[in-house]
């Protein structure tokens, strides 16, 4: 694992939102960047902690994320509550192609 406490964090996130068994299918199954996103903002972890641990997820490899950004340009773009605010409250990737919202966005937790 390249960030064992960042993923450790998102892990306890996920159950305090979903529980134990939902946590698990999560993360060998797969969930959406939007599930992450949520978990990590009712956490109770500072606003700042959450945006990094978002960052994180999608930069360290320990998750397999769909589609794969690593084999074309793309940009992560914050989105902000209210606009020009520093409240982040969602991430769009995109791609020369076109842009992917956080519903779209599949993690799958390595092993």
């Amino acid at each position: 694992m390249q960030a064992p406490h960042a993923v450790a964090k998102i892990v306890e996130a996920l159950r305090q939102a979903h529980g134990d068994a939902a946590t698990r299918l999560m993360l060998d199954a797969g969930m959406t960047l939007e599930t992450l996103i949520d978990a990590l903002l009712n956490a109770p972890l500072s606003h700042g902690d959450a945006v990094r641990l978002m960052a994180t997820a999608l930069e360290a490899g320990d998750f397999d994320i769909t589609p794969d950004f690593t084999t074309r340009p793309s940009h992560r773009k914050f989105v902000y509550d209210p606009p020009g605010s520093l409240r982040v409250v969602d991430i769009v990737m995109l791609t020369e192609q076109r842009a992917f919202s956080s519903a779209e966005i599949r993690l799958r937790l390595r092993y």
